[in-house]
């Protein structure tokens, strides 16, 4: 496997957007199991959300739309 498979700026990009994608609907059943159904449980599903997100930022922080630097 290529050490830089994942670390170009369009498969970069192409990574965010499918985690965007994925995240989305699962932000939009937890808030509506929160505000529809009240189920307070479902606060640590975004809490958990939020933690992933929080996670990739800090990863991304400083890259800009280059892409990460050569992995080794």
């Amino acid at each position: 496997m290529d050490a830089s498979r994942f670390t170009g700026s369009a498969r970069t990009m192409r990574n965010l957007r499918v985690t965007i994608w994925i995240t989305v609907p699962c932000v939009l059943l937890l808030l509506f199991l929160i505000l529809a159904r009240g189920l307070t449980e479902a606060w640590i599903g975004l809490v958990i959300v939020a933690a992933f997100w929080a996670l990739i930022a800090y990863r991304f922080s400083g890259t800009g739309t280059r892409g990460l630097p050569p992995q080794r």
